[in-house]
C-alpha cells in the first residue's frame, strides 16, 4: 500500500499546521508530519483507511509507544525552562484534528486514503 508522494505529504503537513495555527492550536510542522507518518504506517500495517476511529486508535497507540508528549506553549514558559508537570500525553483531539484537515487537503488534491492505500 503506497503512501501519497513525499512532495504531496510535505505540502499537506505545512498546510495542516497552518490551518491548526489559525484555529489557535499551536503545533509544529514536525508534529503534524509525525501524526501523518504514524497514520500511514498504521494503514500499511492493515488498518482500514476509512475507519477513522481505528486509524486514530493506532496513531494514539504509536504515540504512547514512542512516549510522544506535549507541553505548554513556548511563550508561557518561564526563563527557568519547562515545568515538567505541564507535559502530558498527546490529546486524542489533536490527532483527530490533524486527520480531519488531512481529509480536506487530500480532497482538494482529488485523493482519498482508500485510493492511495488500495
Amino acid at each position: 500500500m503506497p503512501r501519497p508522494s513525499e512532495a504531496l505529504m510535505n505540502e499537506a503537513g505545512e498546510w495542516i499546521a497552518e490551518q491548526l495555527s489559525e484555529e489557535g492550536l499551536m503545533v509544529t510542522g514536525g508534529f503534524v508530519d509525525l501524526v501523518l507518518d504514524m497514520e500511514w504506517t498504521a494503514i500499511e500495517e492493515g488498518v482500514d483507511p476509512d475507519a477513522r476511529g481505528l486509524v486514530v486508535d493506532a496513531v494514539m497507540a504509536k504515540m504512547v509507544e514512542e512516549n510522544v508528549q506535549v507541553g505548554p506553549p513556548l511563550d508561557t514558559l518561564s526563563t527557568d525552562g519547562i515545568d515538567t508537570s505541564q507535559i502530558r500525553p498527546v490529546p486524542r483531539g489533536f490527532v483527530e484534528q490533524v486527520l480531519s484537515w488531512e481529509d480536506d487537503f487530500l480532497g482538494f488534491a482529488g485523493v482519498t486514503r482508500a485510493n492511495v492505500a488500495g
